[in-house]
């Protein structure tokens, strides 16, 4: 983030997960605000602010104050939104004096931050909303992969022997695959089990 602060001429960034869940709000993913800037500003006026793409000072919401952004340092405002997949992102770079920040840096912004999203897509939590897996097939499958036996995995789990293996279908055929090893195999690179 800080080498795309450089090429933009930012003083301050923040990545906003867009991809909420019913019920859910968006959530910042990285960020050099001051937390003071965020509490007082509120994260639906800073969503708000980083979907519209640029956003200008005079362009504000009206519900955003101006000075009270300019007196920590966010004069120049511009938001990005980014999609990885399925998720949605925003970037919101700010700088401390007017037209500073690099208008036709944003392309290279863009690509920069789509690639390193998608190579993150797994640390930032992409796991816990993508996970299609129920608690009950994903400790069927676990057990599994540990090489126990599907009366085996009963006994574990205190349920029959068909219970088990209905479990372990529904999550072969939730992931994808063709077997049991490869909806292991699946389920271990995402983070599943």
């Amino acid at each position: 983030m800080h080498q795309i602060c450089s090429d933009i001429r930012a003083d301050r960034y923040m990545l906003i997960d867009l991809t909420a869940r019913a019920g859910e709000k968006a959530r910042i993913v990285a960020s050099n605000w001051i937390y003071d800037a965020i509490d007082l500003v509120g994260l639906d006026l800073i969503v708000r602010m980083a979907v519209r793409n640029p956003v200008e000072a005079q362009a504000l919401p009206p519900t955003v104050d101006a000075e009270l952004l300019a007196g920590y340092g966010h004069v120049d405002i511009m938001g990005i939104p980014l999609r990885t997949g399925s998720k949605r992102y925003a970037l919101l770079l700010t700088a401390e004096a007017p037209g500073r920040l690099m208008t036709r840096a944003v392309a290279k912004v863009e690509l920069l931050c789509g690639y390193a999203l998608s190579m993150l897509a797994g640390k930032l939590g992409a796991t816990s909303n993508n996970d299609p897996l129920t608690e009950r097939e994903r400790e069927c499958l676990f057990w599994v992969a540990e090489g126990k036996t599907t009366e085996e995995v009963g006994v574990i789990l205190g349920v029959s022997t068909s219970t088990a293996n209905s479990h372990l279908t529904s999550s072969i055929q939730k992931l994808g695959a063709r077997n049991r090893a490869l909806a292991i195999a699946t389920a271990i690179r995402h983070g599943l089990i």
